[in-house]
């Protein structure tokens, strides 16, 4: 019986995949069914929700469409129910671990396709399912219970300003790692000018095979010129055309170049110097310089290099190793190679923040050796003084500090650079909202496709009470933001305009009626909200269970919520139950931690922690250490641990608040006071900050967040 059902579904989906509306009440209308129906048959046929089913549907068609058909990735996109061509990338790429763009290039089978999928920890495969659900919510939000008045987002285009789109490849062999070489390098050469405003490549790419005129393009990103082009390789030659379009589409400069793969940079360097001349500016001996500069003479170097910076864009932890790798052996080819020193270094950095590995401390070190060594072979590498800059983040302000400036000076069109200067006036010693706006303003404008850089620029904005504004961007950029942040940045952005929390939760409940398909993620945050904000333990756990009742993805939660709410005894059956037999290895032994831990028996998850340290993390260790008073462990994993920034100051808060040092707790309460990460909300409501409630400097943190300050 349940074969011909899903068997019948899958057809219905199938035959209406184009339907971008398409969902869980017109497939039970099709099928005969209630919704409710539907939801609970789908859910036990294939444990999937059936937006999740139908999701994953359009996205396996996607990927046949991509293999088997000549099809441009906009059309496949239109095809399996997305309406943007972008948005249809990122959730590709979520999905599969790997952009549309490169699975066409690569020609991989579906097989290795499914095998490539990223793989999270039990934490964060919870995590990342119930966000699958938070945007509707924030829709809901920004469209009910925000008044935007008709305000859009405008961007105005800047003089001498550029988008160099990533370069086609007319190869016989796939050469897209090459193509894209040439155009981002080009773009280097043309970023560090001072007078040319320059869109990052993260951004330029997004409309890679995109059937957008230039005009259109050029409006979006906010520039005034376009640079597109082609290359061929074949037989150690290459042929490259280039040309500059206005964005009215006026045809300004085209040129054909034809040499050896070894006179490639020659090339680029041609390319650049010929963009500069058509604008109206005067370029300095420096700038003269930069456009005739060579980062390597040894072409198998460079094409090492070229080929590592391609893949480390998917910040797979395998892509990035092999991005290290491809690197190290370029400078055994040319070891004056500076780029290649400098991508070392970043590339570790990115390894030692994105995956908290008890053994990081060994990414951190090469970061290091590897950023000085480009520095002393030239200080004035931007990329090299922007990576030793984010390596002193936290560590020496004044340092830090200097290296931004510095790295600017060199390449104001870094946007990434000004991402985290932006990041250093949140967390410096004297925090400075209105220089890190500016930062972040400036970082949108070069890169207005990055996620992580629109969730920071909106952020700000509301940091700074400037509230329609971020209304209006999240209406107009707010798909570019991933839904968890996108949906903390609205709440937050709703309790300070309306210094309330109250009216949310009522809106939450009405979400419940009308949109039943979503209730388990609204039951999620209403529990949170209960617990962090009114301090309602009972009605916590009520919305809780009700969320992992309607929906066991939110099991993790709803134990959390059970262990910091004393609920000991209903945690204690848990460990008991089927649910937990049946769990894998890795969420066995931390929810035993969790257990032990918030039952207050320490050194039983000390030894849970000594026995499985693959499965824990600097949070876990962290609090057990402390409560146990061993400092000398404390001391040691802070050293371990490169956990840069808002989730150590966030973690060594709670250090702070079981030692009763108070002084400490609120310096790093403070330090993540300004992140939507680890908002100061989510302490409230924790065992750990319970003895704080009454203190005047703790009722100054809950006043500034609007939550309702207890009575004694």
């Amino acid at each position: 019986m349940s074969e011909k059902f899903i068997e019948k579904a899958h057809c219905v989906v199938m035959s209406n995949l184009s339907d971008e509306n398409f969902g869980a009440n017109s497939l039970a209308l099709l099928l005969g069914l209630s919704t409710s129906q539907t939801l609970r048959k789908i859910k036990a046929a294939t444990g999937k929700s059936v937006n999740k089913y139908i999701r994953d549907l359009r996205l396996k068609e996607a990927a046949r469409l991509i293999q088997e058909t000549e099809l441009s990735l906009a059309e496949i996109s239109y095809k399996v129910g997305f309406n943007s061509a972008s948005y249809f990338s990122k959730t590709f790429s979520n999905y599969y671990g790997i952009t549309p763009s490169e699975f066409k290039v690569r020609k991989i089978s579906s097989e290795e396709l499914d095998a490539i999928k990223p793989t999270h920890s039990l934490r964060s495969i919870i995590t990342s399912k119930a966000t699958l659900y938070i945007g509707i919510l924030l829709l809901a939000l920004l469209a009910g219970y925000f008044i935007i008045n008709g305000i859009t987002a405008k961007n105005h285009s800047l003089p001498n300003s550029i988008a160099v789109l990533p370069f086609k490849d007319l190869s016989q062999q796939d050469n897209q790692w090459f193509c894209d070489g040439v155009s981002e390098n080009i773009l280097h050469s043309l970023a560090q000018i001072k007078d040319v405003t320059v869109t990052s490549f993260t951004s330029s790419s997004t409309y890679r095979n995109s059937e957008k005129r230039i005009p259109e393009i050029a409006k979006e990103l906010g520039v005034s010129y376009i640079l597109e082009g082609s290359v061929v390789l074949h037989d150690n030659k290459t042929k490259i055309i280039v040309q500059l379009i206005d964005c009215n589409d006026n045809h300004i400069w085209s040129k054909e170049y034809s040499d050896d793969f070894e006179n490639i940079i020659d090339i680029q360097n041609n390319v650049a110097q010929e963009v500069v001349s058509q604008f109206k500016t005067t370029l300095t001996p420096l700038d003269e310089q930069t456009l005739n500069a060579y980062p390597t003479k040894n072409m198998k170097a460079y094409a090492l290099h070229l080929e590592g910076r391609l893949i480390n864009d998917s910040r797979n932890f395998e892509d990035l190793e092999k991005n290290i790798k491809n690197n190290k052996k370029a400078i055994a080819l040319d070891s004056n190679f500076v780029e290649a020193y400098a991508q070392v270094a970043s590339t570790n950095l990115v390894v030692a923040i994105n995956y908290e590995l008890s053994g990081n401390t060994k990414y951190v070190k090469e970061a290091r050796e590897y950023v000085n060594d480009a520095l002393a072979l030239d200080p004035n590498s931007a990329r090299a003084n922007a990576v030793k800059a984010r390596l002193l983040l936290g560590n020496d302000w004044s340092e830090s500090e200097k290296y931004f400036k510095k790295a600017i000076a060199l390449n104001p069109n870094d946007s990434e650079t000004r991402y985290w200067y932006a990041d250093y006036f949140l967390k410096s010693e004297n925090s400075d909202l209105k220089q890190a706006l500016k930062q972040a303003t400036i970082a949108s404008r070069l890169s207005p496709f990055s996620p992580e850089i629109a969730a920071r620029y909106a952020w700000l904005m509301v940091l700074n009470n400037k509230f329609d504004e971020a209304e209006a961007y999240l209406t107009a950029y707010g798909f570019v933001i991933p839904t968890d942040e996108r949906f903390l940045i609205s709440l937050h952005l709703g309790s300070r305009k309306n210094k309330d929390w109250h009216p949310l939760f009522d809106w939450a409940y009405t979400l419940i009626k009308s949109d039943p398909e979503n209730a388990p993620m609204y039951y999620h945050y209403l529990a949170q909200g209960y617990n962090q904000i009114y301090i309602d333990k009972l009605k916590s756990m009520e919305c809780a269970k009700k969320a992992y009742d309607l929906n066991d993805d939110f099991l993790y939660f709803y134990i959390y919520n059970l262990m910091i709410n004393g609920f000991h005894d209903k945690a204690a059956e848990f460990l008991k139950s089927d649910v937990f037999k049946n769990l894998p290895e890795e969420g066995k032994r931390y929810y035993t931690w969790e257990y032990q831990y918030y039952t207050g028996n320490y050194e039983q998850a000390q030894n849970e922690i000594e026995k499985y340290p693959e499965v824990f993390k600097y949070s876990e260790l962290s609090k057990t250490y402390a409560q146990l008073g061993d400092r000398t462990k404390l001391d040691s994993i802070n050293k371990l641990y490169f956990v840069q920034g808002e989730h150590k100051y966030f973690y060594r808060a709670y250090v702070h608040a079981i030692l009763k040092e108070r002084d400490s707790m609120y310096y790093y309460l403070n330090k993540v006071r300004y992140s939507y990460y680890n908002p100061f909300t989510i302490t409230n409501g924790t065992p750990e900050f319970e003895p704080y409630k009454n203190d005047p400097r703790y009722k100054a943190l809950l006043k500034e967040f609007y939550i309702p300050i207890p009575e004694k």
